[in-house]
């Protein structure tokens, strides 16, 4: 499902730049960023809503999608999302300060260049509801609602658990927060298992993303690779 979205916004993208070095009125990286929005997340919600159609299955028997609990799953999700950030602050300094002690270059995460770069409004308007509002649900969705569900199933708990993790650390494509990422995502999927609950991991990366999404705006200097 990921590789088959990914794959056709690999094909938009490409001709995007064709259409824009034809002359066509757009900013290359807001028409990426709308290309990754229109094919890439709302792709995978409408994949993952036909293939629970044809289950005859709900989003509340597939994932726990519930208003039950609600005090459990914003402080679960809070504490876990403030316990992940400095976690991944943590180990992304460390991951950084041995990569530099053996001269191999780090950068930070191609979507931060981006926001921090952004020469228009409109880009960091984009990126900022990506981030907070798409990205949590999209990813949490797709990792550990049907990801490690899927995984679970025909594996040890552990091996669905640390593969689910590591695939969400890889497709973030970045050397230093991979690591970090990766931790991020067990403690996102033991909230689930916990809760039962796909609307608290959502949470807890909303507000995760949050948090560094305003270090970029006021501190962009202490943010460098961790948002996923």
């Amino acid at each position: 499902m990921l590789l088959f979205c990914l794959g056709v916004s690999g094909i938009a993208g490409y001709w995007l730049n064709r259409a824009i070095d034809a002359g066509f009125p757009m900013d290359e990286k807001t028409g990426l960023i709308l290309i990754n929005i229109v094919f890439l997340d709302f792709g995978i919600l409408l994949i993952t809503w036909n293939f629970l159609k044809e289950h005859a299955m709900s989003w509340k028997d597939a994932f726990g999608f519930t208003s039950e609990n609600l005090v459990n799953i914003v402080v679960l999700g809070a504490l876990t999302a403030l316990g992940g950030f400095f976690m991944a602050a943590m180990v992304g300094a460390l991951v950084t300060a041995g990569f530099e002690a053996l001269n191999i270059e780090v950068s930070a995460q191609e979507v931060v260049n981006t926001f921090q770069n952004a020469e228009f409004f409109t880009q960091k308007i984009l990126l900022g509801a990506m981030a907070v509002i798409l990205a949590p649900f999209v990813e949490e969705l797709m990792f550990r609602g049907v990801l490690f569900t899927a995984l679970k199933q025909y594996l040890p708990r552990w091996v669905a658990v640390w593969g689910s993790a590591a695939f969400f650390g890889l497709v973030h494509a970045n050397m230093v927060s991979f690591i970090p990422l990766t931790l991020l995502a067990v403690l996102l999927t033991r909230l689930y298992e916990r809760t039962g609950n796909l609307w608290a991991p959502i949470f807890a990366h909303a507000i995760f993303n949050s948090i560094n999404l305003g270090l970029m705006l006021w501190l962009p200097e202490m943010i460098e690779t961790q948002t996923p």
